[in-house]
């Protein structure tokens, strides 16, 4: 005859299994939960940290864009026979550097890797993401049309400024302390004095396409100087949501 089954037996030790599954799955989601949150709190501190660098970034490039400014300014005033200054090195310096350009680089480490991984989800608070969507939209809608904007600059003043300026002179500006290319050299070409006031001001009246192209230069500037005031506004604005997000503990 063959043993009963011990039917309330094996429906404890079922229920016992059930409920010890059930306990190690909320124990795994707890502990993911804890590291998701953790790991939220770590990549917001990154955004912070990405927005310190561009608003480096945008001190560093207003400074730049403010020198061309002045330096666009100067060649206008060279034109009207008003030079600023005595000193021929640096109106020659203002007539190159006038078109030189820059733009700030974005630090994109943090978005890049929650894009890339998928881990923007992580980031719980929706009006957050959106608020990061939004600076990285305003990056984008600044910076398209202001690299339009500087090509332009460049390629029309360059080709310019070579009827002014020879090979020579342009090169000893680029020697200066105070230029991107200080310290170059060249085994083909040598830094050349710079013309005096009168020869310098007699080349540019004989060229008057520079004056229209630094005129344009200078207003160029100023609009996307405040393209770079928006993008920076922004900066500003989700930093400051970011770090009251972190003091809150949320």
């Amino acid at each position: 005859m063959s043993p009963r089954l011990n039917w309330r037996l094996l429906l404890g030790e079922f229920v016992v299994i059930v409920v010890g599954i059930l306990m190690a799955l909320w124990v795994d989601e707890l502990r993911e939960a804890r590291y998701n949150a953790a790991l939220e709190i770590e990549y917001l501190a990154s955004f912070v940290t990405d927005l310190e660098a561009d608003l480096a970034q945008f001190d560093e490039t207003e400074a730049w864009m403010r020198r061309s400014e002045a330096a666009a300014a100067t060649v206008l005033a060279l034109y009207q026979g008003s030079p600023p200054t005595e000193n021929v090195a640096d109106l020659v310096m203002a007539v190159e550097t006038a078109g030189w350009q820059a733009w700030p680089v974005i630090t994109r480490n943090t978005i890049d890797d929650l894009r890339s991984t998928g881990n923007l989800r992580l980031i719980r608070d929706k009006n957050l993401r959106r608020a990061i969507a939004a600076y990285y939209t305003t990056i984008e809608n600044v910076s398209i049309p202001n690299a339009n904007m500087r090509e332009r600059i460049w390629g029309e003043y360059d080709a310019r400024v070579q009827h002014v300026l020879g090979p020579g002179e342009r090169l000893a500006v680029l020697q200066r302390p105070e230029s991107f290319g200080h310290g170059t050299t060249s085994d083909a070409l040598e830094a050349a004095e710079p013309p005096s006031v009168e020869e310098l001001l007699s080349t540019l009246r004989a060229y008057p396409e520079l004056e229209r192209t630094a005129g344009e230069v200078l207003y160029l500037t100023i609009s996307m100087r405040a393209g770079l005031g928006g993008m920076r506004m922004a900066a500003l604005d989700l930093k400051a949501e970011l770090e009251q997000w972190l003091a809150s503990g949320d």
